[in-house]
């Protein structure tokens, strides 16, 4: 199930080589929640770590993103609960938008013909 959030870019952390095939890349989005700004933090895996590239802090954005969570067993042998809050889509509020390597977007060997 999808979910929205709209708030303000507020830190963007290094991308994380986490294990040999997996990358993530986190992300704090300062969202106002009646008089209290929340900093939540998001993540975006593998091939949506650029996602967050080329958006400035204080950027509003809204954060299309989906709920995961696990249970894994601690060393004392009780449960240890973890919840990620997994982005799927980033957009700008207004007229904001990010600067963008287009070579990143759509890569492809110039030295092959072209696919259509």
């Amino acid at each position: 199930m999808p979910y929205e959030a709209v708030g303000t870019l507020y830190k963007v952390f290094p991308e994380q080589q986490v294990t040999e095939r997996f990358r993530k890349r986190e992300f704090i989005l300062c969202i106002q929640d009646g008089m209290y700004q929340q900093h939540v933090k998001f993540v975006l895996k593998q091939d949506r770590c650029g996602l967050i590239d080329g958006y400035d802090l204080g950027t509003e954005l809204k954060v299309t993103f989906s709920i995961s969570g696990r249970e894994v067993q601690g060393r004392d042998g009780e449960p240890i609960y973890f919840t990620s809050l997994d982005v799927w889509r980033i957009e700008p509020l207004g007229n904001e938008l990010p600067v963008r390597d287009a070579s990143q977007e759509y890569p492809f060997d110039a030295s092959n013909e072209v696919p259509f």
